[in-house]
């Protein structure tokens, strides 16, 4: 690939090739005549070479030519070699011209220059350190340091050597350079000392001789190399233990890779295919998400080739050109060739697209019209779509065509929530987990097909056993940290913990001190227990209130979410679901809660990516604004403005939602007042007096609510007393003349200003495991399903029957495993969000119930049991030993019992 510098000029090409560096002033290639010249000459030449260089090495910050700033330079900053040599090579320059009486033949290029530097760094046993005589620079050269560059070779690395060596120049002047540092100034990449250095010399002195045999490859952290179970082949433990940093200045400063640089010094371009009878075309690299292939087949995907196979035969034969210019200068490359994918559309495709999703809307926003759920599928693009994804290549390249995202995101209805599942999981989480996600739908179909032809020949058996790990590009590394069971300090472990593993693809496992239990069993727990204390109410972070008799009902029984049994009012129950609570700015309770949000966004992120499932009631507001484009873009977030409207707020507090209604609705009536033209001012005036709000069938006038424009908080939990809308606001009474401007005061408040900082910060944690905006394609109901799985699990008799196996010692017919089921039906929905957390690790269950458990709940003879024995699991593969018992009761009893035990012991 060539690689070609564009000015407004015009464009030329860099070769990656080391040029010969051996010119004169002029340009031209130096020739032999001066071979003729006396010693006298040649060392006057080598010393005014050596002064340069030295000039160089003392001169750091890039000063002027004169004589005279240099030799200041040299008293502050002095290039030092050691008296004694290695080997007896000398490194002083009266000795070198002492033991041979040629510069030349000892310091005659820069790369010896640098190898006594480091002959330096390894003798350590040297006495005193004989200065460089000033008179290195009496006989300077009249080039200037552009010229040297051209005169000598390796001249482009010494050139830069000053600039690599800012920084590492100790107070005594010697340079301190450890071993790596110094390899990369041998090997010409000295850019590594020192970041963000990238300009001018120092650019085209990275460049070297192109190697066709070279092979860039790229690594993926969070894979391991595959499972080979060849006899005798070693394998790398999938498992690997991470200890968790003691304190929080510990955690690792990995950059965000989806916030965007606006600082960019370079613009980039795409051309190709460069083959004759062929018109090039050119298109921007300005997508950071995009990978390389992705643009080389935009590229060909509008390149007019002159046979149509070529398209797909020739991707890899061309040599494309990546073209450079400065950014900060208007682009001067025409890629206006490339049309869009969606300027190609026809608009009448695009009104018919916009129809239906506008139906799918209306149909969802009106029970009443009783339309299938899946009425608005298309089948064809369905399965169009899931062809793409069954391509590797494209799914692990990053190269989904544009229309696929397009109609995922812009037009969710035309795609089952299982497929935009299936997208988002191949897309979503980064090339490993496609890697690992194409492996596992790779397995699955060839046990499928192992499955359907059990009769097959043992040959054929052999090649598909071969085909399970010949096709594997790697496993997914799973990192387990360990954490202490202690309800005290679970929230700040859980902070730890997912702030130091928010950017790792790797999948995350939790291990409690003391306990033998290992695997997914202690780390659902771990994921239920934190869910669970995300919802104290002492947290102060969503909103409650003291005085709601629907949540004092909710709240007045004790409640476990796998901490056990706490108090009423423990946990913050709403019926509408959680949701953030307005806070006033700049206060420590707020500061406190942007931070809890931004843990919460990591959580869920994590969640999501392992395919965990927790039991957390997330309110349909503020899933909404999870989903809505203002906050999930990459965009700064400054307002909530128009994303949440009063039915929402009602949704959220009922009483205060219709109370704001009520008085929006009497705004709109004064304002029907004020515009009747039939009326003079005396008349309206009347009428406006005489409204009155009808609140729970009470009518009264506003003025004898004696509202101000203040608000306090709703729970003793909140810490401020009270909140004042306008400055000034506590002495100012609410009146028909002002009605509108409190209720939208207090919509702002509620649904915007008192919760931008928390909604900000849990989208920051949530984009630093992925990024929020692919959440865009589900609904808020579908959101809260992905998350939590389905709330209050249901199972039938036949169900049981069905969807779970009985093992070792039971069978479908056995009286144990029947009155198992017997039990099981009868399960309170409490009883079986236990059973469920005591048997999987989750207390939910899989959109689709127990069918789309997996793996399945296997229920397995304990030997040696009776009725004095107690039923244990192995959560990890869903295993459930249970004795067999005398009755139905007995069985019962054990099983509640043994639900509610906690720990993870061998059994």
């Amino acid at each position: 690939m060539d690689t070609s510098s564009s000015t407004q000029g015009g464009s030329g090409n860099l070769s990656l090739s080391t040029p010969e560096l051996a010119a004169n002033e002029d340009g031209e290639p130096d020739d032999d005549e001066d071979d003729d010249d006396d010693d006298t000459d040649n060392d006057d030449r080598n010393e005014k070479k050596e002064g340069s260089l030295t000039d160089l090495l003392v001169d750091l910050d890039g000063g002027t030519n004169s004589r005279s700033h240099r030799n200041r330079r040299f008293t502050r900053t002095t290039f030092e070699c050691r008296s004694n040599g290695v080997d007896g090579v000398p490194t002083n320059k009266k000795a070198v011209r002492k033991s041979s009486g040629s510069l030349k033949a000892k310091i005659g290029t820069y790369a010896d220059v640098l190898r006594s530097v480091m002959y330096q760094m390894m003798d350590t046993s040297s006495g005193d350190i004989d200065e460089m005589d000033e008179e290195i620079f009496e006989d300077e050269t009249d080039a200037n340091e552009d010229e040297l560059i051209e005169d000598h070779d390796l001249g482009l690395t010494a050139g830069i050597l000053p600039r690599g060596l800012i920084g590492k120049i100790g107070n005594d002047g010697g340079i301190r350079l450890n071993w790596r540092q110094m390899s990369q100034l041998l090997m010409n990449e000295p850019h590594r000392l020192q970041e963000g250095t990238s300009k001018g010399r120092l650019t085209q002195s990275n460049l070297r001789q192109w190697d066709d045999e070279f092979v860039l490859k790229c690594q993926f952290q969070a894979l391991i190399p595959a499972f080979d179970p060849r006899p005798g082949r070693s394998n790398v433990n999938q498992t690997q233990d991470v200890e968790l940093p003691a304190n929080l200045t510990e955690f690792p400063a990995t950059p965000n890779p989806l916030v965007m640089n606006n600082d960019i010094k370079l613009r980039l371009f795409l051309r190709g295919p460069n083959l004759p009878g062929i018109e090039n075309k050119t298109i921007e690299l300005c997508k950071d998400e995009q990978s390389l292939f992705k643009c080389i087949q935009t590229l060909t995907n509008n390149i007019e080739w002159q046979q149509k196979g070529d398209k797909n035969r020739r991707i890899f034969d061309p040599t494309y050109t990546i073209l450079y210019e400065d950014a900060s200068t208007a682009p001067s490359v025409d890629t206006s060739n490339i049309p869009t994918e969606e300027s190609k559309v026809p608009e009448v495709v695009n009104q018919t697209l916009d129809v239906l999703n506008l139906l799918a809307k209306i149909a969802t926003t009106l029970p009443e019209s009783e339309l299938p759920s899946n009425i608005f599928v298309s089948e064809k693009l369905t399965q169009k779509l899931i062809q793409e994804l069954s391509d590797p290549l494209v799914v692990s390249s990053r190269s989904m065509p544009e229309w696929c995202e397009r109609l995922i995101y812009a037009y969710p209805c035309l795609f089952t929530m299982d497929t935009r599942n299936m997208y988002m999981q191949a897309t979503a989480f980064g090339v490993s987990r496609s890697i690992v996600w194409l492996q596992s739908r790779r397995d699955a179909a060839l046990e499928k097909t192992r499955g359907a032809s059990s009769n097959a020949t043992v040959g054929s058996a052999t090649v598909r056993r071969e085909d399970a790990y010949e096709y594997r590009v790697g496993r997914l590394k799973h990192e387990r940290m360990k954490v202490t069971r202690s309800e005290d300090a679970l929230l700040e472990q859980a902070i730890r913990v997912f702030r130091f593993h928010s950017f790792n693809k790797a999948v995350l496992e939790i291990e409690y001190n003391g306990e033998e239990g290992t695997g997914l069993g202690p780390t659902l727990e771990f994921y239920a227990l934190v869910s669970a204390e995300m919802q104290r109410k002492a947290l102060a972070i969503w909103w409650c209130d003291d005085l709601d008799e629907t949540q004092l009902k909710l709240e007045e029984k004790e409640l476990d979410l796998g901490e056990g049994k706490k108090p009423p009012g423990y946990y913050v129950r709403r019926a509408g679901g959680l949701f953030p609570a307005p806070l006033p700015p700049n206060t420590e309770q707020r500061r406190r809660a942007s931070e809890l949000f931004h843990v919460l966004g990591i959580f869920l992120a994590k969640v999501l990516q392992d395919g965990r499932l927790v039991d957390i009631p997330l309110s349909q507001p503020f899933l909404k604004l999870a989903i809505h484009p203002k906050v999930n873009n990459h965009t700064s977030l400054n307002d909530l403005d128009g994303v949440l409207n009063l039915d929402d707020f009602e949704e959220v507090h009922p009483v205060k939602g219709r109370f704001l209604k009520e008085l929006s609705s009497l705004a709109a009536r004064k304002r029907t007042i004020e515009c009747d033209e039939n009326m003079d001012n005396i008349a309206k005036r009347r009428r406006i007096d005489e409204l009155t709000l009808n609140f729970n069938g009470t009518r009264c006038k506003i003025e004898d609510l004696a509202l101000n424009f203040t608000v306090n908080p709703p729970s003793t939990v909140f810490q401020y007393k009270e909140m004042e809308l306008l400055e000034g606001g506590s002495d100012m009474d609410v009146t028909m003349d002002n009605v509108e401007l409190y209720v939208e005061k207090c919509t702002d408040y509620y649904l915007n200003s008192g919760i931008i900082e928390q909604v900000r910060a849990f989208r920051e944690g949530f984009d630093k495991v992925f990024p929020l905006h692919s959440l865009r394609s589900f609904t808020s109901q579908e959101v809260q399903c992905l998350i939590s799985g389905e709330q209050c699990p249901e199972w039938t008799r036949e169900d049981l029957i069905n969807y779970t196996e009985p093992k070792l010692g039971y069978t479908r017919e056995s009286p144990g495993f029947l009155r198992f089921v017997d039990v099981m039906v009868e399960l309170t929905a409490p009883e079986r969000k236990s059973f469920l957390q005591f048997a999987t690790g989750c207390s939910s269950l899989p959109p689709g119930g127990l069918a789309n458990l997996h793996p399945r709940l296997t229920i397995v003879r304990k030997v040696e049991s009776g009725d004095g024995s107690y039923p244990s699991v192995n959560t990890c593969v869903h295993y459930l030993k249970l004795p067999e018992y005398s009755s139905s009761e007995i069985l019962r009893e054990r099983l509640l019992t043994a639900i509610n035990e906690k720990g993870f012991h061998l059994n």
